[in-house]
């Protein structure tokens, strides 16, 4: 076995379940520890370091759900945190500490996702993407909105019955009352 080899086959590649799940503890980690510490920053630096690493040590196969689901992650991570350590009316605690800990680390959100969203393309984010606009073609799939009701193909479709279809009765004035 070569040198190159070997060293790419003992590289740690996570699923995209783990990689969620690395995501979600070091945002934990770093949402509770700008908590309980005067460093706000802690909860941006943490986000940058969580999207990262997850986006580095994923399978290829993975990139397109693991760089969607930093923001959200983190959002909810966020609710949870500040509802573990509300003091006070919960609800005013929540909600307050999620929109000054979201100013805070707004600036942050945004490096880390544009770091994320340049390393998963480096990676093969674009295979990814193209290979999901394929499986849709490939499928005949298209929004809910523009699905038909029926799904039958048109020469399966069922005869309209002759109550159902509009006659000279239905074209008609009603009789006047009495």
């Amino acid at each position: 076995m070569s040198g190159q080899t070997q060293a790419h086959s003992s590289r740690i590649l996570l699923t995209g379940r783990g990689a969620v799940m690395v995501m979600l503890a070091v945002f934990a980690l770093g949402l509770f520890g700008a908590s309980w510490t005067p460093w706000p920053v802690l909860a941006g630096a943490f986000f940058v370091i969580g999207s990262v690493a997850a986006v580095i040590y994923v399978r290829p196969g993975d990139l397109l759900m693991v760089t969607i689901v930093p923001p959200l992650l983190f959002g909810i991570t966020l609710l949870v945190v500040k509802a573990a350590t509300a003091t006070g009316n919960v609800v005013l605690s929540v909600a307050e500490g999620t929109a000054i800990t979201m100013a805070e680390v707004a600036p942050w959100l945004f490096a880390g996702m544009a770091l994320t969203l340049v390393i998963a393309w480096a990676r093969g984010l674009g295979g990814c993407i193209r290979e999901l606009r394929q499986d849709l073609r490939a499928t005949g799939r298209r929004p809910a909105d523009h699905q038909p009701h029926d799904r039958r193909p048109p020469d399966r479709q069922p005869e309209a019955t002759a109550a159902s279809r509009p006659g000279p009765a239905a074209a008609d004035p009603p009789p006047p009352a009495a």
